[in-house]
């Protein structure tokens, strides 16, 4: 449910961007690019980089061949025969750590095998500017919280903007299966959780349920969590991610690196010793009643410190419905004035961080900076479009697909401002 201007004209563009990779899993005859290759300070060998041609369970069988996954693939075809296979994939140690296992389509797999062979993750750091902290103690522990079941709890303070928590998925599932059977696709999962090795599979089981069908596929409903994998959408688990509560004002967010696969748990403010962690299982913007039609999929009522108080839920709404009246304002043709822009931009900014909607402020400059291009004002979309890759490389992670966009963005205009330039200086 995405029903607000804020978060959805994002979504719709990622989305976009999503169904043309997906099809082309359709075209036998499409290019096959790596799109997972590591931009990092080295220069690797071609052979390093490029991505294996894709391998089902036949082509598997006829070569011998099917690295960098440590099992031939079992797959299964789409209902009506035609389309690909979905097929089950798994490596029994992914960066020297656990096992993973996917269920996807092959040519997503071939792309992902760039993520799955590279050792290190040094080269995002130094892209990144920062590391990811793994050689600390955690600052956390999980443990049973009186009517909650188990919960995650800072052992120390924990400062604002700090990586709390680093991991890797266990199982990773393509998120649109329709094409198949919803009998194939649960013996995939069974596939896919039976082949991982023995700590995982355990760790796996071990995960809430709600008791519900298929016990990997209830599973992986209930704990999982969107991410994107070469631009298409698959549901990830990552079992101690997935131990923190959820809190429609979180004090902490999760960051995505689909190069890597890695998720990052970033502190959104101060913790103090012995607070529980927590994450916001929606978008961060919905109204009071929408966040609960949305958190009852979750197989839970949300009662959390925002929702118990009527005086604050109420002012909450009150901010996030004007969010949303200033964007339907802006669609007005007599409001795209500079000034007006601007104000707009002042009052949404003052209303998310009100809202403690820092991580989509970078959103909000992406939107605001494509406005100022369609009005001719460029130095306004540069400066926004500036702003919003900064601050989306920090909230949602150095090559998110939001940051990844608003990249693309950044360079689109100053390749606009060169042309300009160059067609001044020939006069």
């Amino acid at each position: 449910m995405l029903p607000s201007t804020f978060h959805g004209l994002i979504y719709i563009i990622i989305q976009s961007h999503a169904a043309r990779a997906h099809s082309q899993d359709w075209d036998a005859a499409a290019v096959l690019q790596c799109s997972n290759n590591p931009a990092g300070p080295l220069s690797p060998l071609a052979s390093h980089t490029a991505c294996p041609l894709p391998v089902d369970d036949d082509e598997a069988l006829k070569s011998g061949v099917w690295g960098p996954w440590s099992y031939p693939p079992v797959c299964m075809r789409p209902k009506n025969k035609s389309g690909p296979k979905l097929c089950a994939f798994t490596v029994s140690s992914l960066r020297g750590g656990g096992g993973m296992s996917i269920v996807t389509t092959p040519r997503v797999a071939s792309n992902l095998a760039k993520a799955v062979r590279d050792p290190e993750i040094a080269w995002l750091e130094k892209q990144r500017g920062s590391r990811f902290m793994t050689d600390r103690p955690k600052p956390y522990e999980v443990k049973g919280l009186p009517g909650k079941g188990l919960g995650v709890v800072a052992v120390e303070p924990i400062k604002k903007d700090q990586v709390v928590m680093v991991a890797l998925p266990l199982l990773l599932q393509l998120a649109d299966t329709n094409l198949w059977d919803y009998r194939d696709v649960f013996r995939l999962l069974q596939e896919a959780s039976t082949q991982l090795p023995r700590r995982e599979k355990q760790a796996l089981l071990q995960m809430a349920k709600r008791g519900r069908g298929y016990i990997v596929d209830d599973i992986m409903k209930t704990n999982s969590f969107q991410v994107t994998i070469d631009g298409v959408s698959h549901s990830g688990l990552y079992p101690e991610v997935s131990r923190i509560n959820h809190e429609c004002r979180p004090n902490c967010i999760v960051r995505y690196s689909p190069s890597t696969l890695v998720v990052e748990v970033v502190a959104y403010r101060d913790i103090k010793r012995g607070e529980e962690l927590s994450l916001s299982y929606i978008p961060l913007n919905l109204l009071s009643e929408q966040r609960q039609d949305v958190i009852k999929g979750w197989g839970f009522h949300c009662a959390c410190a925002l929702c118990r108080d009527p005086e604050a839920t109420k002012v909450s709404d009150g901010h996030r419905a004007r969010i949303q009246a200033v964007f339907d304002e802006l669609d007005a043709p007599e409001n795209r004035t500079p000034g007006k822009v601007e104000a707009a931009m002042a009052e949404l900014q003052d209303l998310a961080k009100k809202e403690g909607l820092a991580a989509q402020i970078g959103d909000l400059h992406t939107i605001f900076a494509d406005i100022c291009s369609d009005m001719g004002d460029s130095r306004r979309a540069r400066e926004h479009a500036a702003l919003a890759l900064s601050l989306l490389r920090h909230f949602a992670g150095w090559d998110h697909d939001r940051t990844q966009l608003a990249a693309g963005l950044v360079a689109r205009l100053e390749k606009e401002k060169k042309q300009e330039s160059t067609g001044l200086e020939s006069f």
